[in-house]
This record gives structure tokens, sequence and C-alpha cells, in this order.
């Protein structure tokens, strides 16, 4: 039972990367075939109202059973409905009930292995997420290949899969806390880490390729840095996982330190080239971040994480997208020594507690 549900939590996060990916994958085709304007906005707006609402609902209760499989299958009925949309308005209908599944799913498919596996939580919850990049990675490529209707059918049958393997998925875990004051400000600074961590992420996945075509570097060579951006997030991912969990903020610290020399090569050109080295060295830092807040504060603690990543990932490139593209590297620099600087205090806090 605990191999079926950590597969079925990996095909959960992997349909959560599908449906992040799908916005921007899809654009190109949805132009083509509806009037989409100023309204993709809309679409954004009601994606993140459902996120945050499934979010919040999933937060609130321990349970999973049959919460967890009802939001896959919540998330398979959205996509069939945007497979099946004849107009733009079809699929602003989904939006909300597609951001709605994914709240859930992103809540449940980041805790349940934790609390399957609690000796080797950190590892494990790192190559599950694997699957988020996975699914990020798949998606512009098979819908630039595959009429994208039939595409999106084969993830709604995915989800319905999913739904399968998560049936009958445990209660998440409630960890008494120990020095609840201290243990809640410990909290706050691992929230505030997340959140620039997010931000660091996206601004690297948003901006470089910006960056290098004012450099004037290719669009088609900028496009293919940034798949190779998530192809190295996702082995990061998988691979570093072993060697940050042995002592994780030590560990994070070092891989924060080479993601701040990545954002200094930007001021060299044509060594900005190397940007995809970032989301290998950036890739363990929230699922290790999350593990830890899970192992000290239980799954409360995951819903914690996911609502400072959301938020991370949204304030700080909005605030990126204020600065001149020349001043890109600025933002990444001054968020990446912002960053290491939290991670330093967190070690001294969690010392600390430790004693």
């Amino acid at each position: 039972m605990r191999l079926r549900l950590t597969l079925g939590s990996a095909l959960s996060l992997l349909l959560s990367g599908i449906i992040a990916a799908s916005p921007g994958s899809l654009l190109p085709q949805w132009q083509e075939a509806f009037d989409v304007g100023s309204r993709l906005s809309l679409y954004f707006n009601l994606y993140l109202a459902g996120l945050l609402a499934g979010l919040t609902l999933s937060r609130l209760t321990p349970l999973r059973h049959p919460w967890f499989s009802l939001a896959m299958v919540l998330a398979g009925l959205g996509l069939s409905l945007v497979a099946s949309a004849r107009s733009f308005d079809t699929i602003l209908w989904a939006a909300f009930p597609l951001g709605l599944g994914v709240g859930a799913i992103n809540l449940s498919g980041n805790s349940l292995p934790g609390d399957l596996f609690p000796e080797r939580r950190m590892i494990v919850l790192s190559q599950v997420n694997a699957a988020f990049g996975l699914g990020a990675i798949a998606t512009p490529f098979l819908v630039s290949i595959f009429p994208w209707r039939e595409v999106l059918v084969a993830f709604a049958l995915t989800a319905f899969a999913g739904a399968l393997l998560v049936w009958r998925a445990p209660a998440g875990h409630v960890v008494k806390v120990a020095n609840g004051r201290g243990a809640a400000g410990w909290m706050w600074l691992l929230a505030a880490a997340i959140a620039l961590y997010a931000g660091l992420e996206q601004g690297f996945a948003t901006f470089s390729g910006a960056y290098l075509t004012k450099l004037g570097y290719p669009t088609a060579l900028a496009g293919a840095l940034l798949s190779l951006y998530w192809v190295a997030f996702t082995v990061g991912r998988l691979l570093l996982s072993y060697w940050v969990a042995h002592d994780p903020l030590r560990h994070l610290t070092w891989l924060i330190c080479g993601a701040v020399g990545v954002a200094l090569l930007y001021f060299l050109p044509p060594l900005p080239l190397l940007f995809p080295l970032a989301g290998l060295l950036i890739g363990p830092i929230f699922t290790t971040l999350m593990a830890m807040g899970q192992g000290r504060m239980g799954v409360s603690a995951v819903a914690y994480a996911l609502y400072a990543g959301a938020s991370g990932s949204t304030l700080l490139p909005a605030l990126f997208a204020l600065l001149p593209v020349t001043g890109i590297p600025w933002g990444l620099l001054l968020t990446g020594l912002a960053l290491l600087t939290l991670t330093q205090s967190l070690r001294r806090y969690d010392a600390r507690l430790a004693v």
C-alpha cells in the first residue's frame, strides 16, 4: 500500500506540474482558436482563487480520504472541460475548479510521502516532487507535436488513474509541538525563506530568456536554455537530495551560495548562458525546507510552505517586472543574498531550539 500511495503522490504532483505549465504551453493554440485578448489575466486570477481555496480547505482537515482522490477527479474534469472548449469562456469556467483541485493536490501530494517515510522524509519528498518538474517539462513538448485537445484528454485520464492510486490515503500525522512560541518563530523564518526561494526560482525562469535576448542571443537559444533549466532543476531534486539530507541547512547554504554565483555571471557576458546551472542548485531547496517544517510541525507546516511559495512566486517576479531588463541581474542577486542571509538566521534559530 505504501508503494501505491507513493506512486499516487508522484502522479498527483506530475499533474500539478502539467496544469501549472498548461497556460503558457497552450497560449499560442488558444489564441489561434479563440478570442483570448486580455481575458487570460482573468484565467490566472480565477485559478489563483481556486488554488488558495483548495489549499485552505485541505488545511482545515487532516483527512485525506476521500478528498485527495476527489481533488484528482476534479482536476481531471477541469482538464476535460478545457479539452472540449468551443470558446474561451469555457476555459475560464474551468480555471477555478482546476485551481481548487491543484490546491488540494499540492498539500496532500507533498505531505503524504513525508508521513509514509518519516525516516527518509527529505530524500523521498525531493524524489517524488521531481514529478512536478517532469510535468512542466513534458507539457510544452507534447502540445507542440500532438493535437492539444487530445493531449489534455490523456492528461485527464492520468488524473483519474491517480485518483485510484491515492484511494484510502491515511490522515495526516498531527505533531505535538514543544516550545510552541519558539517553533512558531522558526516556522515564520522558514516561510520567509520559502517565499524568497520561490521568487528566485521564478525569477531565473521568467526573466533569463528576456535578458539573453536583450544581449542579442537568438530567441530559440533562450528557449532551449530555459528547457535545460527545468531539466537541471529536476535532476537537482533527484540527485542532490541525498547530500542535502545529511546536514540540511548547512548544505542548503552552499547551494544558495552557488545560485548567487550564477546570478553574478549575468554581469559577465557570455557567461549568462550558464544560467541553467541555477536550476540544478536550487532544485532541492523547497522540498528540503518543507520536509523540515513537516517534521517539526506536522502537515500544517506543508500548508504554510505552500502559501509562502505561492506568494513569493507571484510577488517577487512582479517586482522584477518593474525593473528594466538590464536590472534583472541585480534583482536575482539581491534575492539570492537575502535568501542566503535568511538561511543563516534559520540555522542559528534552529540550533537554539535544538538545545
